[in-house]
């Protein structure tokens, strides 16, 4: 698994809003450290040296919020 950022945070369109240290491709699965899947990875926004990503989740999941997320390699 290769990490690519932070949860920070739900938009009001219910995209989950991550922080990310690497870009990976766009439409890429998303998951947790423990294999739990988040999402689709649909956007990169920001500029160059801090992008963030938008990942469209499976579902609303509040505790996702603030863990590591990671897409496999």
């Amino acid at each position: 698994m290769k990490r690519i950022g932070l949860a920070l945070h739900y938009s009001r369109l219910n995209n989950l809003v991550a922080k990310l240290y690497v870009v990976p491709p766009l439409y890429v699965t998303v998951y947790t450290y423990t294999m739990k899947r988040v999402g689709q990875l649909y956007d990169v926004v920001g500029n160059v040296r801090n992008p963030y990503g938008l990942v469209k989740p499976v579902s609303r999941d509040d505790s996702i919020i603030g863990q590591e997320l990671y897409v496999k390699k």
